[in-house]
């Protein structure tokens, strides 16, 4: 489950912009992205906890849904999907041999070397 602000929002009543998902991406064995399923559930202002918990509900029940699911380390190639007018995936922000850097949107997680699982924000 994550919030997201639609691109070029404005700061004004943010509270009506800021728009909570279940969220579940999927990959193939060699980390591919095979696609991902994304459901509104509501605003801030429609009350917070109320649309969070119909998030972690939804996901929930397509978590229960996944054949053989399985809770192990992983490694994805970065991928991107728009929804709604927000930006989610792992965006490849700089590719310096040195200095590897991706982010995971829409909650602009930083990752780099040495990949330990560790981000920024």
């Amino acid at each position: 489950m994550t919030a997201a602000f639609p691109e070029g929002w404005s700061h004004d009543e943010w509270q009506s912009q800021k728009r909570w998902c279940a969220v579940l991406h999927r990959f193939d064995g060699a980390g591919r992205h095979l696609d991902s399923r994304i459901q509104f559930t509501g605003t801030t202002a429609d009350g917070e906890q109320k649309v969070i918990d119909a998030a972690r509900l939804l996901l929930d029940e397509w978590l229960d849904a996944l054949p053989e699911r399985q809770y192990q380390d992983i490694a994805i190639a970065p991928f991107e999907v728009q929804f709604e007018g927000a930006l989610f995936g792992l965006i490849l922000e700089a590719e310096d041999p040195d200095d590897v850097w991706v982010e995971f949107y829409p909650d602009q997680l930083g990752f780099h070397a040495p990949w330990d699982g560790y981000y920024d924000t």
